[in-house]
């Protein structure tokens, strides 16, 4: 009775840990990790409009500015060869086009590897859960019957581990009885 008091206190902490700890920590990461790829698309669209002007030799233009709300207005570019670009925080910098894409460069390797930092963080917290996963199987080892390699050759996923963990409490109900 002792032992399945003791099984049942673990698996309960990581349970927590898993939901309080890990999974928000992996959607933190996540949304962490898609305003950086926004970052980089913005640098790209960036990067290709300039080259677009450089090649056609475009000194001046004419287009449409987003007010806000998606209403528009017409606005007249005399001088294209200078643009101003937003360097974080608020500030922005007059560049020439030659300036602007030395700046982007720098700022999509530094985004890049920004991308790949959030990456390593995602996969470290699934390997995370999933090792929580495999000690809980562990933990209910005895309960269902598994053969050592049984529970190696596992698959686990959140929905298998949860699915293990309410099968293995009702198991351990029924044991008790």
């Amino acid at each position: 009775m002792d032992d399945a008091r003791l099984r049942q206190e673990k698996v309960q902490k990581f349970e927590e840990f898993v939901d309080r700890r890990l999974k928000p920590d992996l959607v933190k990461a996540i949304a962490q990790r898609d305003k950086v790829f926004q970052q980089q698309k913005v640098f790209q669209d960036l990067r290709r409009n300039i080259e677009n002007l450089e090649k056609n030799g475009v000194t001046s233009l004419r287009t449409m500015v987003n007010l806000g709300s998606e209403v528009y207005m017409q606005a007249d570019v005399p001088d294209t060869r200078h643009i101003c670009v937003d360097i974080g925080l608020g500030f922005h910098v007059e560049f020439t086009w030659s300036e602007a894409l030395d700046f982007i460069s720098v700022r999509e390797a530094r985004l890049a590897r920004q991308i790949d930092e959030y990456t390593h963080l995602i996969a470290n917290i699934k390997a995370q859960i999933k090792l929580c996963a495999f000690r809980l199987a562990k933990a209910f080892e005895s309960c269902f019957k598994y053969q050592r390699n049984d529970v190696h050759h596992l698959q686990f996923d959140g929905s298998v581990a949860l699915l293990m963990l309410h099968t293995a409490r009702w198991t351990n109900h029924l044991c008790r009885r």
